[in-house]
């Protein structure tokens, strides 16, 4: 049960991630895995009770260091909030 949980969770959260899409891959289904480098990390970051301040700083780390973008303040304070927001209702759901 738990480990269906836990595919459900890195559906939803890929989804989360692929609609944010800084690098505007969504629209090509080869790119379809291109943000699940940030999955486990992220889940790994709520499970601990990471706030959101601290999330949105790994998601600037990740697009300017990993990615090689220039990160948008907004869209990545954006995703930070649908992310904690997701994940206050995901782990209360049985």
């Amino acid at each position: 049960m738990n480990k269906l949980r836990t595919h459900e969770s890195q559906r939803q959260l890929r989804h989360l991630l692929m609609e944010w899409d800084p690098i505007g891959v969504a629209g090509a289904s080869e790119a379809a895995d291109e943000y699940d480098c940030m999955i486990s990390p992220l889940m790994h970051q709520l499970h601990d009770g990471a706030k959101e301040r601290a999330i949105r700083r790994w998601i600037v780390g990740e697009v300017e260091g990993h990615f090689g973008t220039h990160s948008d303040p907004r869209r990545e304070a954006q995703l930070a909030a649908d992310v904690v927001k997701w994940w206050a209702v995901r782990s209360k759901e049985p």
